[in-house]
């Protein structure tokens, strides 16, 4: 599974327990960013979902490091 998310100018590929850098991100350590600007879900089983431009309801949940 994995997610194509847009911040901050960029298109950035996510998945479940990756850690990636996002310039000019701020929070304390521990702390939930919601990204709502989802382009494309690839699920489990294969499935892609791509939005027009974002999936309808989809959001990606990371934790500050």
């Amino acid at each position: 599974m994995f997610a194509i998310i847009q911040t901050r100018g960029r298109q950035v590929k996510v998945s479940p327990g990756a850690t990636i850098d996002i310039d000019g991100t701020a929070g304390d350590a521990g702390a939930e960013i919601t990204f709502d600007q989802v382009l494309l879900v690839e699920k489990d089983a294969g499935d892609v979902l791509a939005g027009a431009p974002y999936v309808a309801n989809a959001k990606v949940l990371a934790v500050v490091d």
